[in-house]
């Protein structure tokens, strides 16, 4: 019983991630419309909604579950990053694992670990 709630709670947090990610990108690419952005500043712009998005799942996940923070926020920072890249690919992106894609793994990893620890201390 224990295993269902744990994975509950990483669905959970999984998919306010993904949802706020959706909703945040959505307006950053209205706002692209209007201004002009530079590619290096989209890249920074992007990088900085995922990672905020992977710290609110993270942490709702966390306090879904109650405990095992750092496990919750792995899991559910390794699972947005996969679920991520997926759909990159369904929409058009190149099916390539490079040495960047391996750091914004390792990226997704270390802030759903570490958000993950910070949720259950809030």
């Amino acid at each position: 019983m224990e295993w269902v709630s744990y994975f509950k709670s990483v669905i959970r947090g999984l998919i306010w991630a993904l949802v706020v990610t959706i909703i945040t990108t959505i307006i950053f690419s209205f706002i692209m419309n209007r201004v002009p952005i530079e590619e290096k500043i989209f890249n920074i712009i992007y990088v900085v909604i995922t990672c905020l998005a992977l710290v609110l799942g993270s942490v709702i996940a966390v306090k879904s579950y109650g405990s095992k923070g750092w496990i919750v926020g792995l899991a559910v920072g390794c699972i947005f990053y996969i679920t991520l890249y997926i759909l990159g690919v369904l929409f058009g992106a190149e099916a390539t694992l490079t040495i960047y894609d391996f750091i914004k793994f390792i990226l997704c990893i270390f802030i759903g670990l570490l958000s993950g620890m910070l949720g259950i201390n809030l």
